[in-house]
Formats: C-alpha cells, structure tokens, sequence
C-alpha cells in the first residue's frame, strides 16, 4: 500500500507494513507482463504512430518524394565534346600529312638544284651548305616526328640556328618552361598549369621549327645560288622551291585546338563525375531506411513506449499483484486463490454433472478451503455477503461457495442483489426471471422467484436472481430487503448473499463479508476503500478471495 492510500484510510494503515521499494517495483511490473493483451495493443498503436510519423516528418516526406520522383542529375554532354576532340585529332593528322607531303617535294626540288655541276672553286662552300642542309633536314625532320621538347632543344642548337639570336632565345625559353615543367611533376597532366606549360613548350618548339625551315630554306637557297651553271649545253631550269613554313604552321595551330579540346573534354568528365557523386551523397541522405530495419527499429522502440507507457500508469494507479500485496494493503488474510480450472473428465460421466453451469465447480479445492475457514467460525445468522469490484468474479465466488455448502449436506440460498448485472444468472446460466426486484416491490413471493439449482447428484441449492430495476434502492426498500433477505435465511443453513461494492456498503443482511479482488486488476486503492468502508461500516471482513487468471466473459444484463 502507498502512503497515499494509507493516509486516505488510517484505520487500516494501522496493520499495514510498506513493502520495500524494490519488492514494488517487481510487483508493478509483473502486472504490467501479466496483462499481455493490454501491451499488444499498446505496442500496435505505438508501433503504427511511429511509422506514420517517421513518414510525416520532412526527413521522411523528402525521402518518399525522391523515391517517387528520383531528382534528375544535370550532366554536360560529353559526345559533342568528344566529336570535337576527335575531329580536332582528325585535323592534326591532315596536317601532319600536308607538312609530309610538302617536305618530300621540297627534298626532290632541293635534290634536283644540287645535282648541278660545281665548278671547283666553289666546290667547298657547295660541300658545307649541303652539310648544313642535311643536318638541318634530318633535324627538322626529327621534330616533325616526334615534336618533343629533346627534339626542339636539338634542333635550337644545330649549327645552323646556332648563330641565331631569335633561336637562341628560344632555346633558352623551352630551358625554362621544361624545368617549371618538370618541377610539378609527371603525373599531373590534369592539372591547368601543367597544361598551360606544355602549351607554352609546344609554342616555343614551333617557332624554333619555323625558324630552323626558314634557315633551311635560305641554306638551299645559297647553296644554289653558290653552284655555277654549266660551261656548256643548255641550263636545267630549276623552279623555286616548295614553302613548308605554311603547313608547320596550320600543323601548330591544329595541334593547339586538340589539346584545347582534349583539355575541354577532360573537364567535362571531371565535372560530371563531381555531380554524379554529390548526387550520389544527397541520395544517401534522402533515402528511406530499408523496410526491414525500418520495421525492427520501429518494432523495438514501439515495445519500449508501450512498457514504459503500461508501467507509468501502473505505478501511477497500482493494482493487485500477489496474495502478499493484497494481505498486506487490507491488513487482512486471502482465503483463498480462486481460477477457472478445466472441468475434470469424470464430470461428463452422469447426466447429473452435465447438467450443471460450466462455471459452477464444488469439487474445487480453492471453493472448499474458503468454505472450511468459514465454518470453522460460522456466522450466527448463517449469512455471508460475497462482494468485489468485478460483479462476474463475485458471482462465480459467490455460487461455488453456496455449492460447496450444498454438496456438504447444508441447505443453502444463494441470492443476488445486483440489479444493474445480475452476474449470478448469467454464470448458472438461469432463466430471465422478476426475481428479487419483483419480491422487493411486493408483487411476488420468495417461494415464487426461488429456483432450484443442481450441484451434484442429489444435491441442490436454492438461488433467487437479482431480476431488474429501473432505479436503485431507496432506504425504505433497502431495509425491507435486509428484513426479507434475513427472513429467508432463517428457513437455511447456509445464506450467501452476492452484492455489488456499494451496496454491500449500504444495505447488508449480515456483518461477514469476504471481498474479492482480481489479481492484476483490482486496484490498491480501491481494494483498500472497499475493505476500511466496510470496516468503518461495523462489517466483519473475513478475508480477501484473490482471483488468479483471465475472468471468465459472461455476457451481463445491461
């Protein structure tokens, strides 16, 4: 019992003993595992609340919303690109072509000049230039092969460019930017200043190739004009030669437009690759937990809401636990532990035993404990009110009490003064009678509403049915009651009265009383109510009948 209810009823509190807080608890949450079917649906509406809002929430709404509708990623169209880069690569092999060509026909023309006789005085300087013309050829033809910044330095420091001062600028430029170049290293052909660099090295080396064919061409030029004519016959006509400087040219610029497309292209993956992974990203962040971690994470935190929630009104409104709580809050002894047992197979052997109420059972060792502690100090008036807050429990009490009685040879009158329920015909299955209401009322005698009800072979009981009533007792009629109810009991052995909580308060034939409770629904406090009221009210309590289990559905009156 808490001190709430102990400072309400100080009459009781007296007896009492405040478990200890851990004994509490326990007692708190055995009830709460006991009503299963109240936690089930508990777990349901928390576990559907939970769903529903995880949904309504806006990390769930956006994440139903990408589900639906999966956000559209913007992407730049790298196939008109890569048409570019390849037709750029196309033109840098149409040049490379052309410049071919035309250095084959410049080598044939150049062939062709040379091939005049020399006369010997300029024998030697015919030999030098066609040295130079060589060496220079071979170079330029090395650069064309291979346009890389070894060939281009080579070509800048040939002797024919050596004395150049514009070639030795250049040289010393293609110096610099392949040491800038080589200092960023050589895996970072991504990166724009690499880029810029070798773009820069490429420029340098095209003007040194331009110069180097300008050279080339004014060698030629010399070393024909240094080759006489012939003394005799007529004189070849040599045309002039053909000019490759325009194709280095076109070949330069259409190099510059590949790398400027490949160098667009390579952005272009790099920037759809950027927006493909933050897609990716905010995807993760949208998206809804998979359906079986969703209903397990909901599942398990619905079964802690619904605990908690069952435990927190427990605690706040504690019921009856064990017949240790309930004699400890009343201060009083439980007589007994009633439940709905299933009927032994012997009883469905005669036509006696079957034709008795399932619910009624005088073989029952709990209904004969309460039966023995009550004779063994048997009211004077030999009359017993069963009451509780449960009609159904009481009546069952109630019943299998005055059957006891009845097998053990008594003659026994079960009553029923519930007028709302009538719980006693419904639990012997009677039927629908005036009953008491109509003997309260004077328009009916006892003789005539009694009905006689079998309990075994040869054995009976007599039981008057409440009947029903458009309003309660008024005083008048309660104590002719009491007077009809005691009139009656006189012609009896036994007398067992079965009365709701408020009018076994009331109106009582008799001073013994065995209240009824159920075993983790009846409430402390009103357990507690129930017996000091009736204490106060100069009843004798007997005990406490705690009921154990599911009680019995019997479908009441009203």
């Amino acid at each position: 019992m808490d001190s709430s209810a102990a400072t309400r009823f100080p009459s009781v509190s007296r007896r009492l003993r405040l478990p200890s807080r851990g004994a509490w608890l326990g007692a708190r949450a055995t009830n709460v595992l006991r009503r299963g079917r109240r936690l089930l649906v508990l777990g349901g509406v928390a576990f559907t609340a939970l769903l529903v809002l995880y949904l309504v929430l806006p990390r769930g709404v956006e994440g139903i919303r990408t589900l639906v509708n999966p956000p559209a990623t913007t992407r730049l169209d790298t196939v008109a690109l890569g048409r570019r880069a390849a037709a750029a690569r196309t033109a840098v092999a149409d040049a490379e072509a052309l410049l071919a060509a035309a250095r084959v026909a410049h080598a044939r023309a150049l062939a062709a000049a040379t091939a005049l006789p020399a006369p010997a005085a300029d024998s030697v300087r015919s030999d030098s230039l066609a040295g130079l013309v060589r060496t220079l050829s071979a170079l330029l033809q090395r650069v064309a092969a291979a346009p890389l910044t070894a060939s281009y330095r080579a070509l800048g420091e040939s002797a024919a460019l050596r004395a150049d001062v514009r070639a030795r600028a250049l040289v010393d430029s293609l110096i610099d930017v392949e040491r800038e170049r080589d200092d960023l290293g050589g895996g970072a052909t991504v990166d724009p200043v690499f880029v810029a660099l070798t773009t820069r090295a490429n420029e340098l080396g095209r003007s040194l190739q331009a110069l180097g064919e300008e050279e080339l061409a004014r060698l030629r030029h010399d070393m024909a004009a240094a080759t006489p004519s012939p003394t005799t016959g007529d004189a070849p006509v040599v045309g002039p030669l053909p000019d490759t400087l325009q194709a280095s040219l076109a070949l330069g610029r259409a190099r510059v437009a590949a790398v400027a497309a490949d160098r667009t292209l390579a952005s272009a993956h790099l920037t759809n690759a950027a927006r493909d992974s933050a897609a990716a990203v905010e995807r993760r962040r949208t998206q809804l937990a998979p359906l079986p971690v969703m209903l397990a994470g909901a599942a398990v935190v619905a079964v802690f809401l619904a605990f908690a929630f069952a435990l927190t009104d427990e605690m706040r409104s504690p019921r009856v636990a064990d017949a240790a709580e309930a004699e400890r809050l009343s201060g009083l002894r439980v007589l007994t532990m009633a439940s709905r047992r299933e009927v032994p197979a012997q009883r469905a052997r005669r036509a006696a035993d079957r034709s008795i109420a399932p619910l009624l059972d005088p073989t029952s060792d709990e209904y004969r404990i309460l039966a023995w502690h009550l004779t063994s100090l048997w009211p004077r008036e030999g009359i017993v009110t069963v009451t509780g807050d449960d009609s159904v429990v009481s009546a069952i009490v109630g019943a299998n009490l005055a059957a006891v009685l009845a097998v053990d040879a008594r003659s026994t009158l079960l009553v029923d003064t519930d007028f709302a329920a009538s719980p006693v015909r419904h639990v012997l299955q009677l039927p629908d009678s005036p009953g008491l209401a109509a003997v309260v009322a004077n328009l009916r005698r006892w003789t005539e509403s009694l009905h006689t009800v079998a309990v075994g072979r040869s054995r009976t009981m007599d039981v008057l049915p409440s009947g029903t009533r458009d309003r309660s007792l008024g005083p008048s009629e309660g104590q002719a009651l009491v007077a009809d109810v005691v009139r009656a009991a006189r012609r009896h052995d036994a007398t067992v009265i079965v009365s709701p909580s408020l009018l076994a308060q009331k109106v009582r034939a008799g001073d013994d009383v065995i209240v009824c409770a159920v075993q983790g629904t009846t409430r402390l406090a009103t357990l507690a109510r129930a017996v000091a009221t009736l204490i106060d009210a100069g009843a004798r309590v007997r005990g406490v009948v705690l009921w154990q289990g599911r009680v019995p559905v019997v479908a009441l009156a009203g």
